[in-house]
């Protein structure tokens, strides 16, 4: 077999057949979709290869049959019927009010009718101008046109977290879809893809629903690399990266193919829509065999903003997502008003369906980390989300954090949670101790410290409780403060008599309440530390020692 050449980036289905690059063929999925609704939607996460599957859908409508030779639908008899092509990709920038929306759109739409030679209005609605695009390129044409839609979610997602501007772009997006169904005739074939499915009441509402492809068996593969495919298109290339990873001592000296294949489908398969087998990340798999380094590649692709915002607000929420049965209704419709994190997560990659079961009978779904790949870079992943950070951040708070409780290093301590702070933009930062908690709870959480939160004893319960080994327990009492943005000559001063205050309330409580008793028995070591922050970002570190009344200095 021919080793054709792997392609990074994002190429298009053109580039790829004229380049003779790594292809995936995917056709017999699109000739599924046709069969089975005039209105299809896909979700699935980004880097997929969704945008792919959308611009081999355009180049079939563009009657471009060349480009289709060899491939399933070429070879079982598909006609290649030409239809004006309308492309949307709702991944606007600049979008700060609905009527940022509505003109984009608008805009979006006027170019199609330019390129289809058919005359708009431009002061209609986008509804009358969709109406008017979609009848007036029938009537040309005598054929409906083809509608395809990327990102459809993006003008939500990126706006999550004001809830306002997400739910009036999620309102525009409605009318926009309205006139897609209220034209069906007019339509060959609509598909829809996006990521999550926030919008989606734009598109399962009133008559002609879309059909939702993305839990059906038959669509499993339909993104991705399946086993078969991985196996066929990369056949000539598992010899010699075995031999680069022994060289480099990635893998063991005794090892065969098997043991190789074995490995990358630990590092990089695992993904499952309810499908027969499970689904290699193609990103991760090109990048691979092109670095041949075992090593994390899609996680590190790029910020998803919509859980940063969100993460942000519900750290313990994000950071250690239970892996327990979920109904089907909590990740097959995601409530904007009310996300669940196992809905945002899955969608977005980093939870996938284990297996179906039912619960009262209710169908139910127990979720997992996919594979090797997202579960080492899963917390390091959240808390770059939550405190905007780098990665190269993160491995420096992980790795110097144990070391500084341990040495009671307090300034040191406080710096570097100070500086945590200082990465939440100003709309995330929430006046309350609560917040607070959940965000060092978090962050000490992503540093592979095993943490407990609110510990009960007989007079009272820390806030936290740390393992920093079998042995050594970390009692910790965060107080908080809330600060002023007035300014002015003495808000430096006021800053660090309001710190010292609030750390004497948190070593109050550590001593009244016997924080430290409930670990006597078990701890070799037991370090109280009290924890104060004021206003934002101002925080001081105080270790108490519960049974003498000197205490070493306040950072």
């Amino acid at each position: 077999m021919e080793q054709k050449t792997i392609r990074l980036g994002d190429p298009s289905f053109r580039e790829i057949r004229h380049g003779n690059y790594i292809y995936a063929d995917k056709t017999q999925y699109i000739h599924k979709m046709l069969k089975i609704s005039k209105c299809c939607f896909l979700s699935r996460p980004r880097r997929f290869g969704k945008t792919l599957l959308l611009d081999t859908i355009d180049s079939l409508f563009q009657g471009e049959r060349t480009l289709f030779d060899g491939l399933w639908i070429d070879k079982n008899g598909y006609q290649f019927e030409k239809h004006p092509v309308l492309n949307f990709n709702m991944a606007y920038d600049e979008i700060s009010t609905k009527d940022d929306l509505i003109a984009r759109i608008k805009r979006n739409l006027r170019k199609h009718a330019r390129q289809e030679g058919i005359q708009l209005t431009p002061d209609d609605s986008i509804r009358e101008m969709f109406d008017d695009l979609l009848q007036g390129i029938y009537e040309k044409f005598g054929v409906g046109a083809v509608i395809l839609v990327d990102e459809y979610d993006a003008p939500v997602t990126r706006h999550i977290s004001d809830l306002a501007l997400a739910l009036a772009n999620r309102d525009v997006l409605h009318d926009f879809y309205q006139s897609m169904k209220a034209n069906i005739k007019h339509i060959h074939f609509a598909f829809v893809t996006g990521i999550t499915r926030f919008a989606m009441t734009s598109l399962d509402s009133g008559p002609n629903n879309f059909t939702d492809i993305s839990l059906m068996s038959k669509f499993s593969g339909i993104c991705g690399f399946t086993i078969k495919e991985f196996n066929k298109l990369f056949k000539n290339r598992f010899t010699k990266t075995l031999k680069i990873l022994k060289k480099a001592e990635d893998i063991e000296q005794n090892a065969d193919v098997a043991k190789l294949k074995a490995t990358i489908l630990d590092w990089y398969d695992g993904y499952n829509w309810l499908g027969p087998q499970h689904v290699l990340n193609p990103y991760s798999i090109l990048n691979f065999f092109t670095e041949n380094r075992l090593r994390t590649y899609w996680p590190l692709t790029g910020k998803s903003l919509y859980i940063s915002q969100l993460a942000q607000e519900r750290p313990l929420d994000f950071m250690s997502p239970k892996l327990e049965s979920y109904l089907s209704q909590e990740i097959r419709i995601s409530d904007l008003e009310n996300i669940e994190p196992a809905s945002i997560l899955f969608h977005s990659g980093y939870l996938t369906i284990d297996r179906r079961i039912h619960v009262q009978n209710e169908e139910a779904f127990i979720l997992r980390t996919p594979n090797r790949e997202v579960k080492l870079h899963y917390k390091s992943y959240i808390f770059m989300q939550i405190f905007n950070k780098t990665l190269s951040n993160f491995q420096n708070f992980a790795r110097d954090i144990t070391v500084a409780i341990l040495e009671k290093k307090s300034k040191q301590i406080s710096d570097k949670l100070h500086d945590l702070l200082s990465g939440i933009t100003f709309r995330q930062h929430l006046a309350s101790e609560q917040h607070y908690h959940s965000l060092f709870h978090a962050a000490f959480a992503a540093a592979g410290i095993e943490v407990m939160s609110e510990t009960a004893g007989s007079k009272g319960q820390a806030d936290m409780a740390m393992f920093l080994d079998s042995k050594i327990r970390v009692v910790l009492e965060l107080k908080y403060r809330k600060g002023s943005d007035t300014g002015g000559g003495n808000e430096n001063e006021h800053a660090a008599k309001s710190l010292v205050a609030t750390l004497d309330e948190a070593e109050k409580s550590i001593r009244d309440k016997d924080y430290a008793g409930p670990f006597r028995m078990a701890a070799k070591e037991i370090i109280c530390m009290a924890l104060a922050v004021y206003h934002r970002d101002q925080v001081a570190v105080r270790f108490v020692d519960s049974h003498v009344s000197k205490n070493p200095p306040d950072s």
